[in-house]
């Protein structure tokens, strides 16, 4: 229940459930105890053979009481199962304490026999009973359940314990991340783990979290992206591949496919470029898929995509001129590029530079045109300082893989000329003290790595939240977080 009434109810029930703890307590029975004797889960309880003794535990999560007999519903993670108690089982005494003091929510530990009922129901007849853990609060009306989005993503422990198809889009992630690992693993790439606290925050176009060391009185950020500059300066010390999977943290808006703290997966290849990368992720995205939910086709938004490879490709270039009748290379100054957005009925921010522009173009057009797996390639140069330019030096020999409007994973030939990389992070600079938060910082000791050469290397970066909210059909990245953050309740 929700509202005023709701609370009252609570406050009420939960007062309640105190004096039968306290109760409890003085009859020298101990609410939440230390040991516990578990034989089987109840998964396991099922599949024993009948009249075999079982010790099982689990929430109470329904009870019926018909005189001499109760019977209950006791859940665990691998399932639930009826079990039953009989006063002739207990005497008077001992079935009263239990109907007396025991509620719905209860976490109690039980040993009994496996039996049938006569109505054809798998249960087991109750001998001994345990109270493993007393519930102060009720849990919501059985029938109504948890339903309310932001009370959900609120209290997550009764989402899951209500809307078990919740709870396996973090099983299913659990397995991207599993899978992830097994892959590159299998692969020979060696798994790395670099600082999330950074002085200099770069690797993306993005604005940071602050923060501040004591021990150094040194302003920090906390890491926006999956450690690129430092992977890249793994290379230079010989590694030749290594990944790294960990928390990410961006200082910007909220919606369906942004969260300010979110999990990528960085891998860095060595002696290759972005068109090996291609042919990787047709050979590791369906694998991921068939061994995390059985298929290489999902249902998204009402269209059946299939990952089977392999994946068309189209230029960021052909992208919009095909969505949008804008050839970009004719518009080399941004009043022009500009004015012709406005003309086609595009969204404008007036002071953007050219790359926030193409960036934006790209996305109000193509971007959500895009439903098969698609490869992206030749972003502007603009947009990706950190790669290296294709054959028209007013792009990048990079893609992006596409998929139904996610960008979801991101793909370089990485830029290992260090000059080109200074001038590129130089003019990042200038729009960042011109005011534009979210372009990079320049990093000396990067740079410094770099000029003891870098080895042609091509990189990655996937968005496991979004990867994850796709091939579970969710409608946002929160879905698919165990506890996303939430703005306070007044």
């Amino acid at each position: 229940m929700t509202g005023q009434e709701g609370t009252t109810i609570n406050n009420d029930e939960r007062q309640t459930r105190i004096k039968k703890l306290r109760a409890l307590q003085q009859l020298g029975i101990n609410p939440y105890p230390t040991l516990v004797s578990r034989s089987h889960t109840i998964a396991m309880a099922y599949a024993s053979t009948l009249d075999s003794i079982v010790e099982i535990v689990g929430r109470l999560r329904a009870r019926r009481e018909m005189g001499k007999l109760t019977f209950c519903h006791l859940a665990d993670e691998s399932g639930q199962i009826q079990i039953v108690f009989n006063e002739k089982q207990f005497g008077k005494e001992q079935y009263q304490l239990f109907l007396n003091y025991i509620d719905i929510g209860d976490i109690v530990g039980i040993k009994g026999t496996r039996f049938c009922t006569r109505a054809g129901e798998e249960s087991i007849l109750v001998s001994d009973w345990t109270l493993l853990a007393k519930s102060l609060l009720p849990l919501p009306d059985k029938f109504h359940g948890l339903h309310n989005e932001e009370l959900r993503y609120r209290k997550r422990y009764l989402d899951f314990l209500f809307n078990p198809e919740n709870k396996a889009k973090i099983i299913v992630r659990s397995k991207v991340l599993k899978y992830l690992r097994q892959f590159l693993d299998g692969k020979g790439f060696t798994e790395v783990e670099t600082p999330m606290l950074e002085i200099v925050a770069s690797g993306a176009l993005a604005k940071s979290f602050e923060t501040h060391i004591n021990a150094f009185d040194l302003d920090i950020h906390l890491r926006i992206a999956g450690g690129e500059l430092w992977h890249k300066q793994l290379l230079v010390g010989g590694f030749e591949k290594v990944y790294e999977i960990g928390r990410v943290f961006r200082n910007e808006g909220v919606d369906r496919e942004h969260n300010p703290e979110f999990t990528m997966l960085e891998y860095y290849w060595a002696y290759a470029n972005h068109m090996d990368n291609m042919r990787l992720h047709e050979e590791m995205i369906p694998f991921i898929l068939e061994q995390s939910i059985g298929t290489q086709t999902i249902e998204y938004e009402g269209h059946t995509i299939s990952f089977v490879p392999p994946y068309p490709s189209i230029t960021f270039r052909e992208a919009i001129l095909q969505h949008s009748d804008i050839d970009i290379n004719n518009f080399d100054a941004v009043e022009d590029l500009r004015k012709s957005m406005k003309d086609k009925g595009f969204e404008v921010e007036e002071q953007a530079e050219r790359g926030k522009l193409l960036d934006s173009l790209f996305k109000q057009s193509a971007r959500p045109k895009i439903i098969q797996p698609t490869f992206v390639t030749e972003y502007p140069v603009e947009l990706k300082p950190l790669t290296k330019r294709a054959a028209d030096p007013r792009y990048t020999a990079m893609f992006q893989l596409v998929i139904s409007g996610f960008e979801l994973t991101n793909n370089y030939t990485e830029l290992n000329d260090p000059i080109d990389q200074r001038e590129r992070l130089l003019e990042q600079m200038k729009m960042k003290e011109a005011g534009e938060d979210e372009y990079m910082a320049i990093d000396t000791n990067f740079i410094e790595a770099l000029e003891h050469g870098l080895p042609p290397t091509t990189g990655t970066g996937i968005g496991i939240d979004r990867f994850v909210a796709l091939i579970t059909g969710s409608h946002t990245l929160r879905e698919v977080m165990t506890f996303p953050l939430m703005k306070p309740e007044v």
